[in-house]
């Protein structure tokens, strides 16, 4: 599909769902497939598009603990080698040195797939509901999204920020689209955008509640039920957790029911509390409760209340191979007991997705995050017996009297 901002454009680089840089009619990416190297530099380029970045980072992103017998000599021969593939003219040159430094030149003739999903995100979302050009807009900008941001670096930090990040723009448009087309009973239209949204992300709790409701709007309750029941299924074998919500529920309040009440009383929530104090270890929770928690735990922070951190943890393998679905899905299973087992009742695991979760450890000392972090990781090992999959650790603490 071509894009109205590509008209004109010299160079067109695709990161969502692929990687593709077109220059003129010409496909340079298969022009020189073998070329690893010097496209894994572009794309750490583009990933920070018009930063100027550092000799030393590049090195130590591109070649990390290899030994290089003359560093500074091998990046200045990928730059050139890199400058040819791109038949870079010299008088709008695509990579540019400053000082040592060298950046994509965000100034040249050039259209990035990436820029363009925020540009007609941003666009749409400052537009009224009302406006017509906000379902045009938003459905440009859905339409974008093929994939994950640069899949054939999925381990690579330097490229988790950039997809999680386009993933939560993917995310918004879906949910933005799917409120409109609630809004104008536009069923089917719902149904649609919500089944293709859940193709990329089928472990996002919300998409499949929304898609379960346009089901029943438009008096498809069997199938409704029996996809609630699948997604349900898969949840607990996959992440250990429920779908949100119950399937009766949404029926029952499409229908007007009145039958079951909403007001919680002061009876249950006592019943609530004695249950939960019944319960050990720390709280198992999906991603929408786990927002909600972060968020408080964030306002007591900025209130100096109390000091917690939040922590990614990320299985991956050791030689950089891609770990099947299957084999993360398997490896949870035993790192959500190694953490129900380790962490404390007030601390918080949100399964993300296989092989991915969330922490919140809340009330600790930041100098002891390490050492349960590392508790975690030698109990994880010690279950495995494998000595390739690892756990990719990220935490920061909650500053305290300052929103993060």
């Amino acid at each position: 599909m071509k894009w109205p901002d590509q008209k004109g454009k010299d160079l067109k680089i695709y990161t969502l769902g692929q990687f593709k840089v077109i220059k003129g009619d010409k496909d340079l990416s298969q022009k020189y497939p073998r070329s690893s190297k010097p496209w894994l530099f572009f794309q750490f380029l583009i990933t920070e598009a018009g930063v100027a970045l550092p000799s030393e980072l590049i090195i130590e992103t591109l070649w990390g603990d290899n030994h290089i017998a003359n560093p500074q000599h091998s990046l200045r021969n990928l730059v050139y080698r890199l400058r040819q593939m791109l038949e870079d003219s010299g008088e709008e040159q695509y990579i540019k040195q400053i000082q040592g430094n060298y950046c994509f030149n965000t100034s040249c003739n050039y259209w990035y797939d990436f820029e363009e999903l925020e540009r007609l995100s941003n666009q749409a979302f400052s537009l009224p509901d009302d406006d017509p050009q906000k379902i045009d807009l938003l459905t440009a900008a859905f339409e974008l999204y093929r994939g994950e941001f640069l899949p054939s670096q999925p381990y690579d930090e330097w490229t988790v920020n950039m997809r999680t990040y386009c993933q939560r723009i993917f995310l918004k448009v879906a949910m933005e689209l799917s409120l409109l087309y609630q809004r104008n009973e536009m069923w089917e239209d719902k149904i649609n955008i919500c089944e293709r949204a859940l193709q990329f992300e089928p472990f996002e709790d919300n998409l499949h509640r929304n898609y379960i409701q346009a089901l029943i709007n438009s008096e498809q309750k069997a199938r409704a039920r029996r996809h609630f029941h699948q997604t349900n299924t898969l949840f607990q074998e996959e992440l250990g957790v429920d779908l949100g919500f119950d399937i009766e529920d949404l029926i029952n309040n499409n229908n007007g029911s009145d039958s079951a009440p909403t007001d919680t009383t002061w009876t249950e929530l006592q019943e609530l509390m004695e249950k939960k104090d019944c319960e050990q270890g720390a709280f198992l929770c999906d991603g929408d409760n786990f927002r909600m928690i972060f968020q408080l735990e964030e306002r007591r922070a900025e209130r100096n209340i109390r000091r917690s951190s939040l922590v990614s943890l990320q299985l991956i393998s050791s030689t950089g191979r891609k770990v099947s679905r299957e084999e993360l899905t398997r490896r949870s299973i035993i790192l959500k007991e190694t953490l129900l087992n380790i962490l404390r009742k007030g601390d918080v695991i949100c399964p993300n997705k296989p092989g991915e979760f969330f922490l919140l450890l809340v009330d600790v000392n930041p100098d002891k995050v390490d050492k349960i972090l590392n508790r975690i990781a030698d109990r994880f090992y010690q279950a495995i017996q494998d000595q390739e999959i690892r756990i990719n650790v990220k935490h920061r603490p909650l500053l305290q009297g300052k929103k993060i």
